[in-house]
């Protein structure tokens, strides 16, 4: 009888930890795919883009370049560089790390990201910008997904690329 007890409660535990395990990765596919709709939705194809605020939090904060921006701010940002007028953006991320609470998610990751806009010093000509960054974000939950509240961006390394107008 003992033996059957045991045996039951080995059960009931190894399938408590099989759905622990695969509610934990169904919440880290969840805070990846927000990391991914984030840069979906700020990609220059898609700016300006007012779904992006599905994405991130009302307190959101990106810490980039050495400062600080809220949403509008880096908007802004984003507008003094002429960011409407950029040809493309793209960014691949690599070296993903999650961890996932009840509450939030933290994710590091490599981000190596690539632009092509004109040249604001020579209109004969586009540049292609690429860069190297070490990022992470911490997202909140909200519901079955979750929202990005903060960036932190590192730039490792940028390479500029001179192109013809008509090239990318």
């Amino acid at each position: 009888m003992r033996w059957i007890m045991r045996s039951l409660v080995v059960m009931v535990v190894c399938c408590a930890a099989a759905v622990a395990v695969a509610g934990s990765r169904s919440d880290e596919k969840a805070a990846v795919a927000t990391l991914e709709g984030f840069f979906a939705a700020f990609s220059v194809e898609h700016y300006p883009n007012p779904d992006i605020h599905q994405w991130i939090t009302e307190d959101f904060l990106i810490f980039e370049m050495g400062e600080a921006f809220d949403w509008p701010r880096f908007e802004a940002f984003l507008e003094n560089a002429g960011y409407a007028d950029w040809i493309s953006t793209d960014w691949q991320f690599s070296d993903i790390r999650v961890n996932v609470t009840s509450d939030a998610a933290h994710i590091s990751y490599v981000n190596e990201g690539v632009f092509v806009y004109p040249d604001p010093e020579n209109t004969e000509q586009w540049l292609r910008e690429s860069n190297r960054w070490l990022e992470s974000v911490y997202l909140i939950r909200d519901g079955d997904s979750f929202r990005i509240q903060f960036l932190q961006s590192d730039n490792v390394t940028r390479e500029l690329t001179v192109l013809p107008a008509n090239e990318s």
